[in-house]
């Protein structure tokens, strides 16, 4: 079989995987806290990412029609949401190298990203900044921690997350983070009124480790 026929059958098979259903599997291993799952997903949906990517680009090369893959986001999505998922379960794994590693990976090298695209490349750069500050303060530079509670000020999509993050930190460290939490009480406010489950299952594991904050220091 000529490459031609080979590429048609790589093509063939990764046409079978459902980028979005890995989507919602690394969702459930998040929720759960399966962070062996976690990444072991993420790594699947990277690859798949990846050779999608390549695939696309040889096709571009060879002047050949570059073929629909069925996928709800752009391919940046997919790239920069496994980097993600990958960091957060290297992080709650304890590898704080590989976490490091795998969330600050940029995306700007993709081409043909488009403005969709540059705008999703831009939105996991934000929210990179916000995990690195979760795989540094919880591998022991404490010392970031009022930083990272000025960054959560201005960025409300991360506050619940972070406020796990600090309580845990706290908790790890035997540290009085009351000065930090009160600057984050508007947040806390705002977080009690949602309805999303997630939201809500996080919010309850904020207000257990803040149950065993009070009771540490009673």
């Amino acid at each position: 079989m000529d490459k031609k026929g080979d590429l048609q059958v790589h093509l063939s098979i990764l046409k079978a995987f459902n980028p979005d259903f890995l989507i919602e599997m690394l969702e459930t291993a998040h929720y759960f806290e399966q962070w062996d799952k976690l990444l072991y997903t993420a790594d699947i949906l990277y690859s798949y990412a990846q050779r999608i990517y390549e695939e696309r680009q040889y096709c571009k090369a060879m002047g050949m029609t570059i073929p629909l893959v069925r996928m709800k986001r752009p391919l940046v999505y997919y790239f920069g949401f496994s980097q993600q998922m990958r960091g957060v379960a290297c992080q709650h794994l304890g590898d704080y190298e590989q976490a490091r590693d795998s969330i600050y990976r940029e995306l700007g090298w993709l081409e043909d990203l488009g403005t969709d695209g540059q705008e999703i490349a831009r939105e996991f750069r934000h929210l990179a900044k916000v995990n690195l500050y979760a795989v540094e303060i919880s591998s022991g530079k404490i010392e970031l921690l009022d930083d990272y509670v000025r960054f959560l000020q201005t960025y409300p999509e991360g506050m619940l997350d972070g406020l796990v993050v600090i309580m845990q930190t706290a908790l790890c460290y035997g540290l009085n983070v009351d000065e930090q939490l009160s600057h984050l009480t508007d947040g806390i406010s705002e977080i009690k009124s949602e309805h999303d489950n997630n939201a809500q299952s996080k919010y309850r594991k904020f207000c257990y480790l803040v149950n065993l904050y009070n009771m540490r220091r009673a």
